[in-house]
């Protein structure tokens, strides 16, 4: 948007700027199903419920509820390629699908739930009309029912999805006659973008991008298939399990070396990218939370920001000396956290190698879970974590694949890697997963051995 339009339009009671996220997303609208703005890119998220009956006419309530809180759950991008911006529209209600299970034995609802959520992910969304949000209500019986939400995302992230069924569950628990204390203010997302162009941007931290890119482009990885070949746009998620030995190792070593769970996991997707392109100047990518130190924890939106981690792997003679360098990246990078777009001002070659035709970007992100969700009334719910299923359809991504690894309550750790599938095989996939898995296997049992860096 033109910078002498932003004042006006902000005052605007229907309006306002896109946010520097919605600006680095706007780069790479294509206008195709699988970009930003299109029907597949969604997240989904799904809940066992349980303690109570559901009445779906309650849970419609509760979620026009709260999508009158969150204004980005209303909000489409308007505009021409040129000039856009964000237009808040009026609350309006969630389409809410009810459906009932098969009689079903308790030892097979997980598998059913999660069924349900992958037939969800296949589904599209319009990214131009409001709301940006669906749910599908499952029962089993009259006490355990499954609730899936799917929301556009540009509407929200990882974290939103966290906020929204906690506003949901409060909602629905004051609707149906429960003492249900009062939610903590929400501020909007069009304040959340104001904010980040007011006061997000630090010019010590664009000092340091500017340095610590220079030179640099990203780690690619090598495609199976060229992007000249024109297959058409899809994706595909390729699940696998590391054992809760492995994952206790790993947490163990992290612990040894005063650095985070994320940190080792980190590390070890670095070595895989060595061994997959042979480079140790390594430019990999990650996701942060991007929600201003704890200002914006109850915003509804897109705050995340793509973060460069790079880390010079030359001469580590332990896996434990890949964790300290990539504890040190990870810190410095952390605390110069500013919105994506700024950073690719101070870097603008650093993708350079990833939009070639052979090569595409992988970027690792870690979204935390605890699943369960502080509810005021009779109903429990729990999210649905343990997905061990891989999928040939799932919601989009930007480019390459995204690489999930998050502990499961059971003390095992769910990997997930969505692909393009116009890019790679699933073999591919497959191969790298098992690769990860043997680094970090070894990683975790034998962190003073040689990592075999060249």
């Amino acid at each position: 948007m033109r910078t002498t339009d932003v004042e006006g339009m902000a005052a605007a009671a229907d309006v306002a700027p896109l946010s520097l996220n919605q600006e680095f997303n706007s780069l790479f609208d294509g206008g195709g199903d699988d970009g930003p703005f299109g029907c597949r890119n969604h997240a989904v998220a799904a809940w066992r419920v349980t303690g109570g009956s559901v009445d779906p006419d309650v849970l419609r309530a509760a979620l026009l509820d709260v999508v009158t809180r969150h204004e980005a759950l209303r909000t489409r991008i308007a505009g021409p390629p040129d000039d856009r911006y964000q237009e808040i529209l009026p609350p309006s209600p969630v389409r809410l699908d009810v459906r009932d299970f098969p009689v079903t034995a308790e030892a097979s609802r997980a598998e059913l739930a999660e069924a349900l959520m992958h037939e969800t992910e296949t589904g599209t969304m319009s990214a131009h009309e409001a709301p940006f949000l669906r749910a599908v209500l499952a029962r089993f019986d009259a006490r355990d029912a499954v609730l899936v939400l799917m929301a556009h995302h540009l509407s929200v992230d990882g974290q939103s999805l966290a906020v929204i069924i906690r506003d949901l569950a409060n909602r629905y628990a004051a609707r149906t006659g429960h003492h249900a204390p009062d939610l903590p203010p929400a501020p909007q997302y069009r304040e959340y973008g104001i904010w980040e162009r007011e006061a997000a941007t630090s010019p010590a931290a664009r000092e340091y991008w500017r340095r610590q890119l220079d030179g640099a482009r990203f780690t690619a990885i090598p495609t199976d298939i060229p992007r000249s070949a024109g297959v058409p746009e899809t994706s595909a998620r390729y699940r696998f399990l590391l054992p809760a030995d492995v994952v206790s190792g790993i947490e163990r070593v992290a612990r040894a070396n005063r650095s985070t769970r994320f940190m080792a996991i980190a590390a070890i997707y670095q070595l895989l990218v060595h061994r997959l392109t042979g480079v140790t100047d390594v430019v990999m990518a990650m996701f942060t939370p991007g929600r201003g130190g704890g200002r914006f924890d109850n915003t509804v939106g897109t705050l995340y920001n793509f973060v460069p981690l790079r880390t010079d792997l030359t001469g580590c003679t332990s896996y434990e000396e890949v964790l300290r360098r990539t504890r040190r990246t990870c810190l410095e990078a952390f605390s110069h956290d500013i919105p994506t777009i700024q950073i690719f001002a101070e870097a603008p070659q650093l993708m350079d190698s990833a939009m070639v035709d052979d090569a595409a970007a992988m970027v690792l992100e870690s979204v935390p879970t605890n699943p369960i969700v502080d509810s005021p009334g009779d109903l429990n719910f729990v999210q649905v974590t343990r997905l061990l299923k891989s999928q040939e359809l799932s919601s989009a991504v930007p480019d390459g694949a995204l690489w999930d690894v998050n502990r499961d309550p059971s003390g095992d750790a769910i990997g997930a890697v969505t692909y393009k599938r116009n890019l790679f095989r699933e073999e591919t996939i497959a191969s790298m997963a098992a690769e990860f898995r043997e680094i970090a296997r070894v990683f975790s049992s034998s962190p003073g051995a040689s990592p075999g860096l060249v």
